[in-house]
């Protein structure tokens, strides 16, 4: 890629999030700079992209080696023409977030599906756009971003539920808010007395590793409540210099962060390369804490892995890492009731 721009914009989070490629022809361009081509024609790409928004930041794009479905960043960023096949199994709202049924949504900012946690959205932007987010058919929908008033109301809905004990800030991803925005989200919360914990849930330390500003370590640091970091790292090419120096600069402050990841076929689905994964995060004192097994997203069957492979690769991974380097193997039932741990039945 050939960018009109400095090493200080380029370390810029706003710049990278500026210039995302968002389009078939900026993705072309970036493409062609690359001495690479695209496997998609325009009917494809806007029939997948009218449903399942694409964003690409320039970092995250520039760690692509191979330009092509083989590549475990292009894998996961760039749209295929696979996300065109739904079978009969797959959904619109995989774990059941909107089904009224459920009542685990009782506001538009708010999702309460566990008594003693809530999950609080304040933006349904993401700085990229995965192609197997299970949130995929919201994410980068501006009508589903919490206005202000429907963050007072999800405060005051925290505050009259004393069983709260935590709440995890989602999306979206929070940390595209900039840092004003956040800052007032976090003094709301930490003056509700009964919340013990906060967790931010986010996919920039990957994506956008710039944005862990020391500023907004600050503003994070400052908060009278213990705020916990749960980035999103698939594959160990993403655990890069650039997010090994940001994640650091935050963990030596006192921030402490844990990994979750999603099982996808040929991107992380080997024992070899979750070794590589799980290992390299602990080098960077970072905590695996959950393995998800992919959703039942519509259009993701060419990246789910069936769950007794997972299993199998348990087993093999099981006495070539440390206890504490094996995350939770987890499945979100469909029906909305919630994660359950699936990472015993190798026993």
């Amino acid at each position: 890629m050939n960018f009109e721009m400095n090493d200080q914009q380029w370390e810029d989070w706003k710049w990278q999030h500026a210039t995302r490629c968002q389009d078939l022809s900026t993705l072309r361009a970036w493409m062609d700079a690359s001495k690479a081509s695209l496997d998609l024609d325009q009917n494809q790409f806007e029939a997948i992209t009218s449903n399942y928004r694409m964003g690409i930041t320039p970092y995250y794009f520039s760690l692509i080696k191979k330009f092509d479905p083989t590549d475990p960043i292009f894998r996961q960023i760039v749209p295929a023409s696979d996300e065109l096949t739904i079978t009969p199994d797959e959904r619109v709202d995989p774990i059941s977030d909107e089904n009224p049924a459920r009542g685990s949504r009782p506001l538009k900012a708010l999702i309460h599906r566990y008594t003693n946690r809530v999950l609080l959205i304040p933006t349904a932007q993401c700085a990229v756009y995965c192609r197997f987010c299970f949130r995929k058919r919201l994410v980068g929908d501006t009508t589903h971003n919490a206005r202000e008033e429907d963050l007072n109301q999800a405060y005051d809905y925290i505050g009259q539920h004393d069983e709260i004990e935590e709440v995890i800030l989602t999306g979206g991803d929070p940390l595209t808010l900039g840092d004003d925005a956040i800052a007032s989200i976090l003094i709301r919360l930490e003056s509700i007395k009964h919340i013990r914990l906060i967790r931010i849930h986010t996919r920039l330390p990957v994506v956008n590793p710039f944005r862990l500003t020391p500023e907004l370590a600050q503003i994070v640091r400052n908060c009278s409540k213990p705020i916990w970091i749960s980035a999103h790292f698939n594959h160990p090419n993403e655990i890069t210099a650039t997010s090994k120096n940001r994640i650091g600069g935050w963990i030596n402050q006192g921030i402490p962060f844990v990994n979750q990841s999603v099982l996808l076929r040929d991107v992380n689905d080997s024992a070899t390369t979750l070794k590589a994964l799980f290992m390299s995060l602990l080098e960077i004192k970072i905590k695996p804490y959950y393995l998800h097994q992919a959703d039942l997203v519509q259009g993701t069957g060419h990246l789910r892995v069936p769950i007794d492979r997972g299993l199998q690769l348990l087993r093999e991974l099981q006495g070539e890492l440390p206890g504490y380097a094996i995350p939770h193997y987890v499945y979100d039932q469909p029906d909305g009731s919630g994660k359950i741990p699936i990472q015993n039945k190798y026993l």
